[in-house]
């Protein structure tokens, strides 16, 4: 029996409630900066790239500031400022649009690792798969049913500006559930150090590495969703893309957490392999419209379901307990800056042609299964 299972769940039920507001501004913000706006993908790219990457030191700092001043209070502090993105359908200018996404979507990257740091805190080392699986789960069902209402307010011509704003709704919902959680106080400040870094467990720095590959090949949804709307022909199709995905990554996440797999084979076979065949199946696959985009978009939630598991997991094991918060943002910080870098040359291969960005996500997944793989390989290797 899980040991504080109430406060597991308020943690999971303050993310279901977030992704049930923001997750709408993530699926709207290529629409109306690339369709809406007429942006080029290239400047897409470079977008989608501050976005996730240069917020990835925002994310390093929320581990590093929860650890140091109390997990939920920066924790809550950053699901509040998400609440900015309601303004995103009020945009008139593309500069404008980017400006109002990248406040919302940098407060979530301070408040993930504090987030999960709380999770830690509440559960034994062998309960922290589950615990994952059901923040993961109900995480991800907040965002199918984002993009369920999403889909069908677009289909009903329902304005983009309100639809936006309601977000605000649920945002705010989850602050107040945070609130509520009693987990989070600060422990012994930890001091950022690079000696402190350097005694940091050697594999933890592996899965930062694989991590960072990986987020290469994590590219913006924003481009399935783009490549599924070019392909349809419908706006409404292409949001139904990612909530396949969502979908996927819902059920597996938890499917994974009751499994008890081995976390590293896991992460390696299920999340980095997976990953790299998906997408070499949106290379392949989009000539034949939604029957070979929504089982390609599928097999990427199982694969990103793997990875939202088994990464924190792993990394709550191999980092102290004092500094878990500090591992956690590690792993925001590896995983963002390679979406900055992919998201930039994803969107200039897009620019050139589809096939040649899902490629090179491909690959880049691939090396991150190798590096994970190197330490199955490793005799012997942390359990």
């Amino acid at each position: 029996m899980m040991r504080n299972r109430e406060e597991v769940l308020r943690i999971s039920f303050s993310a279901f409630f977030a992704d049930l507001g923001y997750q709408t501004a993530v699926v709207m913000f290529p629409l109306i900066f690339v369709v809406f706006l007429g942006v080029p993908m290239w400047l897409y790219g470079i977008a989608e790239a501050v976005n996730y990457g240069l917020g990835s030191f925002i994310g390093f700092l929320g581990g590093f500031l929860g650890d140091a001043y109390g997990r939920k209070r920066i924790a809550v502090i950053g699901n509040a400022m998400i609440t900015v993105v309601a303004l995103l359908g009020f945009s008139r200018y593309w500069w404008e649009a980017w400006l109002i996404f990248l406040a919302g979507w940098w407060a979530r990257n301070l408040r993930t690792p504090p987030r999960r740091a709380m999770l830690s805190e509440v559960t034994e080392p062998n309960e922290r798969s589950e615990a994952f699986g059901i923040l993961h789960a109900l995480d991800i069902t907040g965002a199918v049913l984002a993009i369920t209402y999403t889909a069908v307010l677009l289909y009903l011509k329902f304005p983009i500006d309100y639809l936006l704003a309601i977000t605000a709704i649920p945002l705010v919902i989850s602050t107040l559930i945070l609130t509520m959680v009693n987990v989070g106080k600060a422990r012994t400040r930890s001091r950022l150090s690079i000696a402190g870094l350097r005694v940091i467990h050697g594999f933890a720095w592996l899965i930062v590495l694989s991590t960072f590959f990986f987020g290469f090949s994590q590219y913006s949804f924003g481009f399935p969703v783009i490549t599924t709307a070019e392909f349809t022909h419908e706006d409404y199709l292409a949001v139904i893309t990612y909530g396949i995905f969502l979908v996927a990554s819902a059920l597996f996440g938890y499917v994974f957490s009751k499994l008890r797999l081995n976390e590293y084979g896991g992460l390696a076979f299920l999340g980095y392999l997976l990953a790299s065949l998906a997408s070499l199946g949106f290379a392949l696959m989009a000539p034949l419209g939604a029957l070979g985009l929504y089982p390609t978009a599928f097999v990427l939630g199982v694969a990103v379901a793997a990875t939202e598991v088994f990464e924190p997991t792993i990394m709550s094991k191999l980092m102290p307990e004092e500094s878990v918060g500090l591992g956690m943002g590690l792993l925001t910080f590896g995983r963002s800056m390679g979406v900055f870098l992919g998201n930039a040359v994803m969107g200039l291969l897009y620019q050139i042609h589809y096939t040649y960005a899902y490629y090179f996500a491909s690959v880049s997944s691939l090396i991150a299964f190798i590096i994970v793989l190197s330490i199955i390989m490793s005799r012997p290797y942390p359990q």
